[in-house]
């Protein structure tokens, strides 16, 4: 009718057109109100004229028919007036809507939908109630058992091939539709995109097509990808359909702004369920991926559940399938680190798993339980101790590292009787060693404690400069007041320090670190010193720092600079006047050098830590340093050394390894390729799992070669190099199937709410999502121009007069009037 009444007043109205703005003007010559005077004249005289017609008429159509005279009148009148209608017609361009769809794994999610608002939003996404009514309405026990156990991806199909909801169809009357997955516009897997001007049947093909196969949910990625793909276009919008369990790729709040810069709204849709019943172990924390047997160690978990307030679950711990300890967790907190421990029986490499039994109404179960290759190992720690005298620090350093079954000390007292190395079964040397081969093959560890450097020749400086660089050797330096560490300034020892040292002081006429204390001194452990595993006096870190505070103070420290940018102060003086530049002194220190890692101890007082509690912490703390830094020697043969990118990896991700290979001299080997290969682990190197990989030189690196893969299916792998006169080294690889994307099987509605709130859009669920259509319309940018219409003109104007002064000639002819 709207349509028919625009041609009749001579407007050409466009399909989907607005009127806003409506306004009437008025542009005769006459005055307004002597035109209203004469009309006032004029309906008295026609009132009074028809008064006096003969009364037979009758009295009702005598004065309709004088009400039709004065209409017929005014409306000559207004011909005097000239009134003209103005307004402004509004219209859009028909704009392509991109429906962008989250195909990730976490969409295959079956959400056990136990609460009735969930079951009702389940319920319209199938089609089983009306879309419009909201969550007022009753559901039935069969549509109760219906929505259960419903997976993400079935409900969103069922969402676009609903035909109540009829979305696609509204959608498709006003924007050419295009489609894209997940995965489309990142690295190509995944359904193609479809664009489709109406909802169309290869449309609905493609819905039905889609299936939850992504690792990965990048919504920054994709959002930034489909914006780059339809720039240039006019868009009317995204139309993102996800569970928002963003968990890889750029920040999505920061590809909203930039959506909101290129004019483009995000409409977001929700899938799934907001508060879903979850339990969630997500990781597990041990010391070092290496171990020893029969040593204890401690271990956390991660912990986290939702909506299961007040329940508990019993969380069970496992070594190569045997059960070695097990915590009851209450679920009072979302997310908790549960303290356990393990004593590893023998050697080997073993799964360690941490589980809880999956409950019923649990939204997922495949993430109840996670998994750590852990390696156990038997073998002694080699530890070359050399000092100057036996002073303190070294007579109870050394009785514990004999009473240690881990470790296999040998020393080199400069000032020792020559003959205490002539005894059966003595640990001492006779000399240190000479040769770099004899430092790097027998020993993982060297100890230098107050040594004067002298007493060392220069290649055997660089010797052990290169254990640690080359080889991967632990190195400790134990200050002391004769010698250690100023008296190492200008030395290949100085550094691989993680400290700067006093130059100052080796000038000193007294000796570089003659500084004599008779107050006690208390030692500030650091944030990174508190965390760090190798100084915990405790499984908590709470009761280990509360520890630290209780140790007897120390009497004497080395007067040093900063710690080097590289390196981690774990022990500082807290005294302001030794500070420099506003960072404490350190007087225990850690850094990496190259292969190997160094430790600097500034004290020669540690052996005071005994002192109430016996040997238990002095024995603790040495014994964590020297096996923090054995590590990397222990594991692998000194001339070839393997390391990969990551520890873990997904199937299909990229593995990148590196191997650092010497021959038998240590000097760096020079092939143009090194072949390596990677098999199930066990395997005797005939395994048809066996594949080859090409390592090729790292350019300004002598000796390092790099090689890369696809990480295969799931399991345990090990990679070793071919290198003929020497046994396989090999280094294990563990390949998982991927479970980031059940990290929070939540729905993310803060996220998706903020994404559309960022653009200018909307964020919606089942219930509101028949409002989708006109939502976007009312937001879609329209063109609008004026138009005025002469009412006076028009056929309209016209058609009216015409009508009344025709209806009034019809009542005269049937009153029988002239």
């Amino acid at each position: 009718m709207a349509y028919w009444l625009l041609k009749l007043l001579g407007i050409r109205a466009e399909n989907g057109a607005f009127i806003t703005h409506p306004g009437l003007a008025l542009r005769g010559a006459i005055p307004p109100a002597l035109i209203v005077l004469i009309g006032l004249v004029l309906g008295c005289t026609a009132v009074w004229l028809y008064r006096r017609e003969a009364e037979y008429a009758g009295a009702f159509k005598r004065y309709t028919m004088a009400g039709l005279r004065i209409a017929f009148l005014g409306l000559l009148l207004v011909l005097l007036l000239r009134p003209v209608l103005s307004f402004t017609m509004e219209n859009t361009v028909r704009r392509s809507l991109v429906i962008l769809v989250d195909t990730s794994i976490s969409m295959g999610i079956k959400d056990p939908r136990s609460e009735a608002p969930d079951q009702k939003r389940g319920a319209i996404a199938l089609d089983l109630i009306d879309p419009t009514r909201g969550m007022d309405q009753t559901l039935s026990q069969d549509q109760i058992n219906r929505v259960s156990q419903v997976s993400r991806v079935d409900v969103l199909k069922a969402i676009l091939n609903g035909r109540r909801l009829d979305l696609l169809g509204r959608l498709s009357k006003d924007y050419d539709l295009k489609f894209f997955a997940f995965g489309d516009s990142v690295d190509g897997k995944g359904p193609t995109t479809m664009p489709s001007g109406a909802a169309t049947q290869p449309a609905m093909a493609w819905v039905n097509k889609l299936e939850a196969w992504s690792p990965v949910t990048p919504i920054g990625d994709e959002l930034r990808h489909t914006i780059a793909r339809t720039r240039g276009q006019p868009v009317a919008g995204i139309v993102l359909m996800t569970d928002g369990g963003n968990n890889a790729g750029s920040d999505p709040i920061m590809a909203a702004r930039a959506a909101r810069q290129e004019g483009v709204p995000l409409y977001t849709y929700g899938v799934g369920i907001s508060s879903p019943k979850d339990i969630i172990v997500a990781d597990i924390f041990v010391p070092n991926d290496v171990v020893f047997a029969k040593d204890e160690v401690p271990v956390t978990v991660r912990v986290r559940a939702t909506n299961l307030k007040g329940e508990s679950g019993k969380l069970v711990l496992t070594l190569g399938g045997q059960k070695v300890d097990e915590h009851i967790v209450d679920f009072t907190q979302e997310e908790q680190l549960v303290p356990l421990k393990l004593t590893p029986a023998r050697k080997g490499e073993f799964d360690l798993v941490a589980s809880i039994e999956p409950r019923a109404d649990e939204a997922e179960t495949r993430n109840n339980s996670t998994t750590k290759r852990l390696k156990v190992v038997e073998d002694k720690i080699k530890v070359l101790f050399a000092e100057q005298s036996p002073r303190w620090e070294f007579k109870y350093l050394m009785q514990q590292m004999l009473r240690d079954r881990r470790v296999e000390v040998k020393v080199w007292l400069v000032d020792g009787d020559p003959g205490i190395s002539k005894g059966e079964k003595s640990p001492y040397l006779a000399e240190f060693p000479r040769t770099k081969a004899e430092l790097n093959d027998k020993f993982d560890v060297l100890i230098l404690g107050d040594v004067d450097p002298k007493k060392l020749t220069s290649d055997q400086l660089t010797n052990i400069a290169d254990f640690v660089t080359i080889a991967g050797g632990g190195f400790i330096m134990s200050a002391g007041r004769g010698y250690a560490p100023n008296a190492y300034v200008n030395t290949p020892i100085e550094k691989m320090l993680p400290v700067d040292l006093d130059a100052g002081k080796f000038f000193s006429p007294s000796g570089p670190n003659a500084d004599v204390y008779d107050k006690p001194l208390r030692m500030e452990l650091t944030p990174k010193g508190a965390r760090n595993g190798m100084l915990r006096l405790s499984d908590r870190e709470d009761e280990s720092i509360r520890r630290w505070k209780q140790l007897p103070p120390i009497f004497w420290e080395a007067r040093v600079g900063r710690a080097k940018p590289a390196a981690e102060a774990l022990l500082v003086d807290p005294d302001p006047v030794k500070a420099i530049r506003g960072e404490k002194m350190p007087i225990v220190a850690l850094q990496q050098y190259k292969l190997g890692q160094v430790i600097f101890v500034g004290t020669d007082n540690t052996w005071r830590w005994r002192r109430n509690k016996g040997d238990e912490f002095y024995i603790t703390l040495w014994g964590q340093m020297i096996q923090r830094v054995a590590m990397p020697h222990l594991l692998g043969s000194k001339r070839t050394q393997l390391s990969a990118d990551k520890k873990q990896y997904a199937s299909g991700d990229r593995v990148t390894i590196f191997a650092r290979l010497y021959d038998s001299t240590y000097e760096p080997v020079t092939l143009d390729t090194v072949k390596g290969y990677y098999q199930i682990a066990g395997g005797d190197g005939t395994s048809p799992t066996e594949r080859e990989v090409s390592l090729r030189p790292v350019p300004e690196q002598k000796g390092m070669y790099k090689g890369e893969f696809i990480a295969p299916a799931a399991g345990n792998y090990q990679f070793y190099v071919d290198k003929p006169g020497e046994p396989d080294v090999k280094m294990d690889l563990t390949v998982t199937e991927s479970t980031v994307e059940f990290g929070d099987t939540a729905m993310n509605e803060e996220l998706l709410k903020n994404l559309a709130a960022t653009t200018g859009g909307d964020f919606f669920r089942e219930e509101t999502l028949y409002k989708l259509p006109d939502t976007i319309r009312l937001k879609t940018e329209r063109i609008g121009w004026p138009v005025e219409v002469e009412l006076w003109s028009t056929k309209l104007f016209f058609l009216l007069a015409l009508s009344v002064v025709t209806a009034e000639w019809i009542l005269r002819k049937t009153a029988q009037l002239k």
